[in-house]
């Protein structure tokens, strides 16, 4: 598979004061697009909570090529663009397609898995990992060293 594709129509509410689809829809579209892939996978969010770990954003980048306007279906291809060994670290890709092809949004995510009784960056459980392991992988995939802010035990 080349990436995880699924498709967004650009809704009254996506729109901002300028016409343009609003930045915070395209994180949103990417979380939800996220969020589709796991639960396809037997990941859904009841499963995280059970677990008592979520995915956390340590960096977003949004980068912006063309004009999305209301009523325009984008296609959405989801990639993983890096992933740490243990799985503590990982990178995302969400590139946002016009009807044409060209890409309009291309929005990248850096994050970790939080232990939500601590706080703290932890591995994912292997149930986790093994569905990470599914994100089809950009061609430019890196393996990322384990803790890039963290310091175990703080």
């Amino acid at each position: 598979m080349d990436a995880y594709i699924t498709t967004y129509e650009v809704r009254w509410t996506d729109i901002d004061a300028n016409h343009h689809v609003r930045y915070s829809a395209y994180i949103d579209a990417a979380a939800e697009q996220r969020y589709r892939f796991f639960s396809e996978h037997n990941l859904p969010p009841e499963v995280f909570n059970k677990l008592d770990m979520g995915p956390v954003y340590t960096t977003l980048t949004a980068t912006f090529f063309r004009e999305v306007l209301l009523g325009e279906t984008l296609t959405i291809r989801y990639l993983l663009i890096g992933l740490s060994p243990s799985g503590v670290r990982w990178k995302v890709q969400h590139d946002f397609l016009k009807a044409n092809g060209k890409k309009a949004v291309s929005v990248s995510l850096e994050g970790t898995i939080l232990n939500l009784t601590t706080r703290q960056p932890v591995p994912p459980t292997s149930e986790i990992m093994s569905v990470f392991q599914l994100v089809p992988r950009s061609k430019d995939f890196e393996i990322l060293p384990e803790m890039k802010w963290f310091k175990s035990g703080k």
